[in-house]
């Protein structure tokens, strides 16, 4: 965890579902302003992040998309409603998307929330993957074998991406890799992810459905229903594993160990998070990092495939700096040609590129002229900061020049607020420094050798 873009697609609505009543008279369709089905039913088609785009076009930078819910795309308010220290908690959705205990993707206060990502900052620090970085690089192999085995025959490189992404959280995280890259069928667990989503989507934007869903005698339909039971027994039995295995105290290099050791050795000796809270959040890692980042390497090889000239920059660019078959990320990580195409792909095609939906504190907040009442469901989304027409001119084409010589553009300081792919702030994505190794060796190492 949005429109058809993102691999959270089947996630059904953000606004809890209320009465028809009347609403402040901020921008936007008449519909929205009386009934909260408006965007959940438009979520539910897998429309929500364009159609919200397109009725930023029509309305301007303030929509109401909701009888309780506004989208904001200011620059200005980045820092107001995700900055450091912000009033706002997350919004009311993320509860759903979780089973107690409540993981750091779903905790709403703050406060909390800052406390549990401290207990697990470390296993993401650049010191910890560069420990974990030859399992990464054994699985990327792996994954370059598997395209070389096509031997220029069509591939679904989608597939073979999310494999890779998937094994490396396995591995990372849980002490073993799915074995994706070394199977022809996909995992159940990849299964089991996507129809998390539906399920957990239903139960929070229909739940009379979900109840009626649930006394279906339809094997299908229990399959889907199941899925987050199912992602939570086996996380749960590949922690038991892994602590019978290793123990408590371990020199592995994954990142499992790094989180595994912290709680050992916390405070009074006690555990910092409990086996159950660790174990969840795992689960919660392994859930949010594997579709993005195989959106991400989707979308940028496509890109390339339709920008031939791009790939032998980028080519000839990694062998200037490397012969390897794998290149060590510390080689090629300031590469400029290579981080522009990442950021551009990243711009254009965000793999999570909805709503980040916030709750308005006590008393309520002025944002762009408009009052917005205490517990408000207020929103920017990246899809659209990110086509901002002054700070990305022709928002609409791929061109990496764009950020080669972004330096010497007057507006790269709003480009940079703007651009917000793994969120802003204290909220962003904790797993950003493990996504853009995986991104970048991986990119370097198809674009090499193929």
């Amino acid at each position: 965890m949005e429109s058809s873009l993102s691999p959270t697609t089947a996630v059904l609505g953000y606004s809890a579902p209320a009465p028809f009543f009347a609403s402040p008279s901020n921008p936007g369709p008449f519909l929205a302003k009386v009934s909260s089905y408006y965007i959940i039913l438009i979520d539910a088609a897998g429309n929500r992040t364009r159609t919200i785009h397109s009725l930023h076009k029509r309305y301007g930078p303030v929509v109401r998309i909701g009888p309780n819910e506004v989208s904001f795309t200011s620059p200005s308010l980045i820092k107001e409603i995700y900055g450091q220290g912000t009033p706002y908690m997350k919004a009311p959705w993320y509860a759903s998307m979780s089973y107690p205990p409540v993981g750091i993707f779903s905790l709403r206060d703050p406060k909390e929330h800052a406390a549990r990502r401290r207990l697990l900052s470390h296993a993401f620090s650049q010191g910890a993957l560069q420990g974990a970085e030859p399992m990464i690089a054994a699985l990327v192999l792996k994954l370059l074998n598997r395209v070389r085995k096509a031997d220029g025959r069509p591939i679904d490189m989608l597939q073979m991406f999310r494999r890779l992404s998937l094994d490396v959280a396995g591995q990372l995280f849980l002490g073993q890799s799915f074995q994706a890259l070394d199977n022809e069928e996909p995992p159940k667990f990849s299964e089991w992810v996507d129809s998390m989503f539906i399920s957990l989507g239903v139960n929070y934007a229909f739940p009379p459905v979900f109840q009626v869903m649930r006394l279906l005698p339809l094997p299908q339909v229990g399959e889907v229903l199941a899925a987050p039971a199912k992602i939570a027994a086996y996380g749960e039995k590949a922690y038991w594993e892994y602590i019978e295995e290793h123990g408590r105290k371990s020199a592995r290099r994954d990142l499992l160990t790094k989180i595994i050791g912290a709680n050992a050795e916390g405070g009074d000796g006690q555990a910092v998070l409990t086996d159950q809270e660790t174990y969840t959040e795992v689960g919660n890692i392994i859930f949010a990092g594997t579709d993005t980042t195989s959106t991400t390497l989707t979308y940028l090889f496509w890109e390339l495939a339709k920008h031939p000239e791009w790939q032998e920059r980028l080519r000839q660019e990694l062998k200037s700096r490397t012969s390897d078959e794998v290149p060590k990320y510390t080689t090629i990580a300031d590469l400029p040609v290579l981080d522009a195409i990442m950021n551009e792909s990243l711009r254009l095609h965000p793999a999570a590129p909805a709503s980040l939906v916030r709750s308005t504190p006590p008393g309520g907040r002025m944002l762009d002229g408009h009052f917005m009442p205490e517990g408000t469901v207020v929103s920017i989304q990246c899809y659209t900061t990110q086509r901002d027409p002054e700070a990305f001119p022709d928002p609409e084409r791929w061109d990496p020049n764009r950020w080669l010589r972004r330096s010497e553009k007057a507006d790269a300081k709003r480009a940079k607020e703007l651009f917000m792919p793994f969120s802003k702030g204290p909220r962003a994505c904790i797993g950003i420094n493990m996504a853009m190794m995986e991104l970048k060796v991986t990119t370097a190492t198809v674009v090499l050798h193929t």
